[in-house]
């Protein structure tokens, strides 16, 4: 078989990550976007990034990340302002003003750091199909420190490099 190059593993990474956001927060099959409130599909959403996807360190930021429709995300080119408006009343200015922060920080992934958070979120993806309502602030708290708690065993093996 042949072996992935970083880019495709980059690609398979934003794919199952972005499913997993938008399931995370949807109901039945239909979810609010986090800026304007419309509703629709999963399939039809997407997955908006409050500090830009340019920057690895936060690009797979479950607290980065949230559901935004096309109209938002692509033409509204992510509504920044109504987006760390809601997430600031969400999480916290202090996390948001940290989220902000991090993306200056450069990371170095590898193909191992790459597989690794591919079938991370598809097991966690896994156990969101199997639930038909959206988490609860626990469980995102406890899903968020699990990421924490993983990122951080990475980083002692070295396989997660900030620079």
């Amino acid at each position: 078989m042949k072996k992935k190059t970083l880019a495709k593993l980059k690609k398979d990474l934003d794919k199952i990550f972005s499913l997993y956001i938008r399931t995370k927060y949807a109901k039945n099959g239909v979810v609010k976007c986090y800026t304007c409130g419309k509703m629709g599909e999963i399939k039809k959403m997407q997955c908006g990034h409050f500090v830009s996807r340019q920057y690895l360190a936060t690009r797979w930021d479950e607290n980065n990340t949230r559901v935004q429709c096309w109209g938002c995300n692509g033409f509204g080119g992510g509504r920044l302002l109504d987006f760390e408006e809601n997430l600031a009343g969400e999480i916290g200015k202090a996390k948001v003003e940290a989220i902000k922060m991090r993306r200056h920080n450069i990371v170095k992934l590898d193909s191992l750091w790459y597989n690794e958070h591919i079938q991370c979120y598809e097991e966690k993806l896994k156990k969101l199909r199997g639930n038909t309502t959206p988490l609860d602030e626990e469980s995102r708290q406890q899903t968020s420190a699990w990421v924490c708690k993983k990122m951080s065993a990475l980083r002692k093996r070295k396989i997660y490099h900030p620079v």
